[in-house]
């Protein structure tokens, strides 16, 4: 009998690398870039020994991590359904345009995975602490023209920020009630990419508590 050394992954295998690579991001060992690379590839693996390669050059017998249990307590993984937010849905809301006014999207609304944002002289509010969310990344464009676009994320979500301001501004802030900081958040917490720019305008991204329920 010939062995088979090709034992497909188990999803506890796969949440204990996760949990590793998230270790190794809040030590300083990865950053962001590298942490979001090797969680998609630990998702991607569909047998046991793929999941060796993430960790090689972070332990001396990665072996050991699959054999280890999940640690009790992950940082802030229970802060808020950011998972159940992610419903895998098909369509959703893919553009708001306002031109000399307003548009607004918050409380249950289903975001696209890529949605833009376009404002003249106008002011466009984004809320997505109860919106669902159709893929764990969700790409936001958003272009602000002598206008004003407030995008509100949960706390519990990871936000990466690649916009400019030309004459204007372009940033992430994050609310006073906020307790979670970015890098406590587990590795698999859904991402929100916000690019764009503010032209003579301001695109502002604010960290905030979900709403109680």
């Amino acid at each position: 009998m010939t062995d088979n050394p090709h034992i497909r992954a188990s999803d506890d295998e796969r949440n204990r690398v996760i949990a590793a690579l998230s270790e190794a991001f809040a030590q300083g060992r990865i950053d962001y870039a590298e942490l979001d690379e090797r969680t998609e590839q630990v998702w991607r693996c569909r047998y046991r020994e793929e999941l060796i390669t993430p960790l090689e050059d972070l332990f001396p017998d990665p072996t050991v991590v699959l054999d280890t249990a999940v640690p009790a307590v992950i940082p802030h993984r229970a802060v808020s359904p950011a998972s159940t937010q992610v419903t895998g849905e098909s369509g959703g809301s893919e553009m708001s345009l306002s031109m000399m006014g307003g548009n607004e999207k918050s409380g249950d609304w289903l975001c696209a995975p890529r949605h833009t944002s376009l404002t003249v002289m106008g002011g466009n509010y984004l809320d997505l602490r109860s919106a669902r969310l159709t893929s764990r990344e969700t790409e936001i464009v958003a272009v602000a023209v002598m206008g004003g676009i407030e995008i509100v994320v949960p706390e519990d979500v990871r936000v990466v920020s690649s916009g400019l301001g030309i004459m204007g501004g372009f940033g992430i802030t994050t609310g006073k009630r906020v307790t979670t900081r970015m890098n406590d958040l587990p590795a698999d917490a859904p991402v929100i990419r916000v690019s764009g720019v503010g032209l003579m305008g301001s695109v502002t991204v604010v960290r905030k508590p979900r709403k109680a329920t």
